[in-house]
């Protein structure tokens, strides 16, 4: 006789096979020693069969339904519709804030063993909401939510936020680029709070010990502009997973999303595997991303060569369009050890169509209809913005420039973050099929042989699959950046103090914190924003070049003549501290960044490589027993094993 050790399964569920019109049944089931394997197969099955036929209740019932596995207790209300969480490994409960007026129908409700299906009704919108016990993760729940008559939306009140108290608990941001970690006593100071408008599409609660993560996994286009404003717009429905953790903080909730977007895109390659393919790529591992703005080929040329006589061995020397280039200026940059690319823009700007800025949005709303747009816009530009339609005429240019000059690196300008559906009809496209074809953009630029970017106000995940680099990825747009021209000479303005107000948000030791290293150093280089390069203050471009180094990141400057013969020694002194550091961790995986001292001015982070990298950012050396200081306002790179 086979045997299974004693376990418990509960279960509370109105059966519809049941006799009478509504009998509440509270299963118990004990398998002991005595039952056979055969017998426990049989009757096991039996109870999930039926414990799995969807249950119907009656209008007057308001009893709460509940649904649960071995990590979590899920319990959703009628007669308010919110839910509450209890995590049975610590017995703590996540409650949510609800908004009066809501209710869940009793017509058409629905309960299976893993899952509650119903209609929450509240302030004259209805929601079409499935909640589901997750069968990746136990500790996950999954949810979608539907709005009847709607494909797109803004961020509906339904489903309720979960909260926690305000003190020693943060709010985990992701911002158009690296995170932030906010305290909650100060939620006025944050920004586009509990949507999904930054390059990751979750965010987070943790007191650092315990979180939850709110991930989006269906249609968004996010709205990343600098205003606490919030315009994203979301695709129906929206499909929302919650995980519920019982240890750990915002390192944790990062490496939980990088697991979950590698298991959706198993065949993408870390940076280091690429390199066999697109050895240009080299130069990304630990060079510095250089615009150059010469009045001609030749000076940029004698510029890169003398940078490279200093001793700044690796860049990757970009170009705008403010001169020709021509075959010997690439050949020889090339010649100097350097990665050599173009500025380009192949799906141009949305405005070229309309001069509203909003109106994807407006479309995708329902706020102005398709035909009244087509007919004030300018028809030629539909063919330009339309990914998908210039696609061809894309691939054959740029086989036209890698041919004639030895282009190896493309920067696409914003073609992650201009989303929109193309109304032309003799190529018309949706929103997300824009957004896929903008994909293939970059996947058939790689198969040229080229290194990609993009970036400049959003670094989205779903690019990541095309791209080698993001501009931008450094910065935090949401609250601040600066509105430099960098093409009519910006790149030459020196902002000196008056950076100070967003140094204060940028270069918050305190708040800032590597969500994008942490789930995608070793997938993606990131750099600075070009209207916000390392050197456009120099009164902080010291505390940048440490955040460089802190996230093995790659730095950015602007350069003309004028300024290497100014300010040669500081980009070389500059350049020598990162490179050393990137040589080593340039393409690792970062596995964890922390605070070593109370005030958080000394951090670190550590790699796959066995390095730690510990960057001073106060104003006293930090000492150490046994190992040499580190000093005030510098860094250190050491093995830990």
């Amino acid at each position: 006789m086979s045997y299974m050790k004693s376990s418990v399964f509960y279960a509370k569920a109105p059966l519809r096979c049941a006799p009478v019109a509504r009998i509440l049944i509270e299963l118990r089931l004990s398998v002991t020693y005595c039952v056979t394997m055969r017998a426990w197969r049989f009757f096991a099955g039996a109870v999930i069969l039926a414990l799995s036929i969807p249950s119907a209740f009656a209008a007057q019932d308001n009893s709460p339904l509940t649904i649960q596995n071995e990590t979590i207790r899920v319990t959703l209300r009628r007669d308010d519709a919110s839910v509450t969480v209890m995590d049975k490994r610590s017995g703590f409960i996540w409650h949510q804030k609800v908004i009066p007026g809501y209710h869940v129908a009793s017509d058409g409700l629905s309960l299976s063993a893993n899952s509650i299906s119903g209609t929450v009704v509240g302030k004259g919108e209805s929601y079409l909401v499935k909640f589901s016990l997750s069968s990746d993760s136990s500790q996950s729940l999954d949810l979608s939510v539907g709005i009847p008559n709607k494909r797109y939306t803004t961020l509906p009140d339904y489903p309720f936020l979960f909260s926690v108290p305000a003190k020693d608990w943060y709010y985990v941001q992701n911002t158009s680029g690296e995170g932030l970690l906010m305290p909650l006593e100060k939620w006025t100071e944050i920004y586009k709070m509990f949507g999904w408008n930054g390059s990751q599409p979750w965010w987070g609660l943790t007191d650092l010990k315990q979180s939850l993560t709110v991930r989006l996994d269906s249609f968004r286009k996010p709205d990343a502009r600098v205003n606490a404003e919030d315009q994203t717009v979301y695709g129906v429905p929206l499909r929302i997973s919650y995980s519920f953790s019982d240890k750990g903080g915002y390192v944790e909730l990062a490496k939980e999303y990088r697991a979950f977007y590698l298991r959706q895109h198993p065949d993408l390659q870390p940076l280091s595997a690429r390199l066999r393919q697109r050895p240009a790529l080299s130069n990304l591992k630990d060079g510095v991303y250089v615009y150059l703005w010469g009045r001609n080929p030749a000076e940029d040329l004698s510029l890169v060569q003398e940078m490279r006589a200093a001793g700044v061995d690796h860049g990757v020397a970009m170009f705008y369009g403010k001169h020709e280039v021509t075959r010997e200026l690439f050949d020889g940059i090339k010649q100097s050890g350097w990665t050599v690319g173009l500025y380009h823009m192949p799906t141009g700007n949305l405005t070229r169509v309309s001069r509203n800025r909003g109106w994807p949005e407006a479309i995708l709303l329902g706020r102005v209809s398709p035909a009244a747009l087509y007919a004030e816009s300018d028809r030629r530009a539909w063919d330009r913005i339309c990914a998908k339609h210039i696609l061809p005429e894309w691939i054959a240019k740029a086989k036209e420039l890698i041919n004639n000059y030895g282009v190896q690196v493309f920067y696409f300008d914003t073609l992650v973050a201009q989303l929109a559906p193309c109304l032309d009809p003799a190529h018309p496209s949706t929103i997300e099929e824009n957004e896929e074809a903008r994909l293939e953009i970059m996947r058939k630029t790689q198969d040229l042989g080229m290194v990609v970017g993009s970036g400049e106000g959003l670094c989205p995940t779903w690019a990541l699959p095309g791209l080698d680099f993001f501009e931008g990825l450094m910065s935090l747009r949401p609250y601040a950046d600066n509105r430099l021209k960098i093409p009519a000479g910006g790149y030459e303005t020196d902002l000196g103090e008056s950076y100070a107000p967003q140094a204060a948000i940028t270069l918050d030791e305190t708040r800032r914190i590597p969500l994008y290293q942490l789930a995608f150093h070793d997938y993606v280089v990131g750099t600075w924003v070009w209207r916000d390069t390392n050197f456009q203050s120099r009164p902080y471009a010291r505390k940048k070049d440490l955040f460089n180094i802190l996230y093995g990141t790659m730095p950015m400057w602007h350069m003309t003549q004028r300024l290497w013969d100014e300010h040669k020694a500081d980009y070389v002194e500059s350049y020598k501290n990162i490179s050393a550091v990137r040589a080593r961790i340039g393409f690792a995986e970062m596995l964890n960044h922390g605070w070593l001292t109370a005030d958080r001015k000394v951090q670190f982070t550590d790699w796959s490589t066995g390095d730690r990298v510990i960057v001073n950012f106060g104003d006293q050396p930090y000492a150490r027993d046994g190992k040499p200081a580190v000093g005030a306002d510098s860094f250190a790179i050491e093995k830990t094993r």
